[in-house]
């Protein structure tokens, strides 16, 4: 007897729903679907040359097999790294014409794939009788972890109670809190060294640049925003270290000429709308490069203070990682089409004078800040 077995294909249609903040990437999104839908997948850069990333390469590397004398590892000399392995940390030996391993560790369990640098802090849950819940690399941590902060786990919220610098641990427990935190941060970026340079779009008043900078931050104090409404309902005072780092930037430098046309503007006016610049410029870098908004930091530098200096500001993207994670040497490539995004973004934006979905609120920038950003970003495109 023949048995028939008839399957049935039941065809489920999922719809999923993205419902948008009010924040920038998210409303670039909304407005733009094609980039969503039509674009590749990810476009991630990764600096090799960054020395962090390459010693931990080196340490894994070596690890693995002595490295031979003369063994090339990409065009960096590996000897000198080596040697600097072996004198300063006394994690390798040189035996014959062999680099070899020497350390009881295991170099992987060091190597972060969310920050460069392997320092740091552990998360200390004194709800439950002093259990580590999790780690923060260095930068982060003393912008989320400062005494007061608000900490999210594993969906739940913690309020640090003690930050121990030193030994590198944050004490926390556990809250039920209807607001977070938000560093307020003095940042100092000096630029140290140029890569490669050329005019911005059109404009020849207008150069763009990437290289190497120095940056210096501190948090001095912090904000507490209510959740949904993003009312600011206390704030309070910090007194960490301060931090120093080099890393990569592309940068924007206005000769004094590109501003004459700017009748009416004081020089508090052209920061505001710098300011607001900068901000577009970043949620459009982010988008370019398909990056976290908080792997790039803006700045704007103004001279104009010190005697017989002329007003020629830059405004900076710089990486927020020890020795860059080359995100630079694409926005520098991509230069126009950045400014062309950015342009288009705060342009389109209905609001009237700023908002956080394009140059930012109009509390930080100023009542003309946006106008002044988007004048700005046309002048790159109007024709010498």
């Amino acid at each position: 007897t023949a048995t028939t077995e008839i399957y049935t294909l039941s065809l489920h249609v999922a719809l999923p729903i993205f419902i948008a903040s009010s924040a920038p990437l998210d409303q670039y999104i909304v407005e733009h679907p094609d980039y969503f839908f039509g674009s590749s997948p990810e476009e991630a850069h990764i600096n090799a040359d960054n020395l962090e990333i390459l010693l931990s390469h080196l340490k894994c590397a070596a690890f693995e097999l002595p490295i031979r004398d003369g063994e090339p590892f990409g065009d960096r000399d590996v000897a000198r790294l080596c040697r600097f392995l072996a004198e300063d940390l006394r994690l390798l030996h040189h035996s014959g014409d062999r680099w070899h391993w020497v350390s009881d560790s295991y170099p992987a369990d060091t190597v972060s794939l969310r920050a460069v640098t392997s320092d740091n802090f552990l998360v200390v849950d004194l709800t439950d009788d002093h259990r580590i819940i999790g780690e923060v690399d260095f930068p982060s941590a003393l912008t989320t972890l400062h005494e007061q902060a608000i900490y999210l786990h594993d969906a739940r919220q913690y309020q640090v109670e003690k930050l121990d610098y030193d030994g590198r641990k944050a004490f926390v427990r556990q809250v039920d809190s209807d607001y977070f935190t938000d560093a307020i941060v003095y940042t100092q970026v000096s630029e140290l060294a140029e890569f490669e340079s050329g005019i911005a779009a059109r404009n020849p008043l207008a150069r763009s640049a990437h290289g190497e900078v120095r940056v210096k931050r501190q948090a001095v104090g912090f904000k507490k925003i209510k959740f949904y409404t993003l009312e600011n309902v206390g704030a309070g005072n910090l007194s960490l270290p301060e931090q120093e780092m080099h890393t990569t930037a592309f940068w924007l430098h206005f000769d004094s000429g590109f501003f004459d046309d700017f009748e009416g503007y004081s020089t508090a006016d052209l920061q505001d709308a710098l300011h607001g610049a900068g901000n577009v410029l970043k949620t459009v870098a982010t988008v370019l490069l398909l990056t976290d908004p908080r792997d790039l930091a803006t700045a704007v530098l103004d001279d104009s203070a010190q005697p017989a200096r002329a007003f020629e500001p830059d405004i900076v993207l710089y990486d927020n990682y020890p020795g860059g994670i080359g995100q630079s040497d694409p926005l520098f490539r991509r230069g126009q089409e950045l400014l062309a995004g950015a342009l288009e973004l705060a342009s389109e934006c209905p609001c009237e004078s700023g908002c956080p979905s394009c140059v930012g609120p109009r509390n930080e920038i100023g009542s003309g800040g946006k106008q002044g950003a988007i004048r700005i970003l046309q002048k790159f495109f109007a024709e010498p």
